[in-house]
């Protein structure tokens, strides 16, 4: 038995965050997929467990954890891993996961669901002008991003913490939906700092269409 049990989709980003902490964590988990198509996330047995009826959520042993900023601080604290190596970087730290929920992950998300609309996986039609909205709110996220690493190799301090993991899966999906990077010198830099440490996946590399045991 494995102490972790992720319940999510390849399709979502805060999924992919969740997952890509256990993998460079170095944590084995067992992954649950929850197929939004076929409408598990209504079942009443996933609503026993996510309570808006969202992915991700994680089993910690007995404990449900659900949204994905509240699951990676669980884990950072709990592994001892990406935490920050003292009071003003956790708190930074969680300034950052704030600041990605609310400015990174939606318009890059919005720019994701006109693709996967585009290929018929979401039951949804985006106008062109409402598209090309959330593709700019999404190169504005980015620009406050690229901005912020001017200086500095990392977000928080000087090696990688959970803020770096948590807004690097958001910049992930971004090049998925064909934003180009190299327009932001020190975010692809970053990106590139990020992607080469130990136990990295990209999307869809990391978790499959199934269900699935990672060790």
């Amino acid at each position: 038995m494995k102490r972790f049990t992720l319940y999510g989709s390849p399709h979502s980003l805060p999924t992919y965050k969740v997952a890509l902490m256990l993998r460079m964590s170095g944590e084995p988990f067992s992954f649950r997929y929850v197929s939004f198509q076929k409408g598990m996330h209504k079942t009443p047995e996933f609503l026993a467990l996510s309570r808006w009826g969202q992915v991700p959520v994680l089993l910690d042993g007995g404990h449900v954890h659900v949204q994905s900023s509240a699951i990676v601080e669980h884990l950072a604290e709990a592994l001892g891993r990406f935490q920050g190596h003292d009071a003003d970087v956790r708190q930074a730290v969680r300034e950052w996961l704030c600041w990605d929920v609310d400015a990174l992950f939606p318009p890059i998300w919005n720019c994701y669901g006109v693709q996967l609309g585009q290929k018929k996986l979401l039951p949804i039609s985006v106008h062109p002008v409402i598209a090309d909205y959330h593709c700019r709110r999404a190169e504005t996220a980015l620009s406050t991003l690229d901005s912020h690493l001017v200086h500095d190799n990392y977000l928080c301090a000087a090696e990688p913490t959970v803020a770096d993991l948590f807004c690097y899966a958001d910049v992930a999906f971004a090049e998925l939906c064909a934003l180009d990077l190299n327009r932001w010198i020190n975010l692809r830099r970053w990106t590139d700092r990020v992607t080469s440490l130990k136990g990295f996946q990209a999307p869809f590399e990391l978790l499959p269409m199934e269900n699935a045991e990672f060790s």
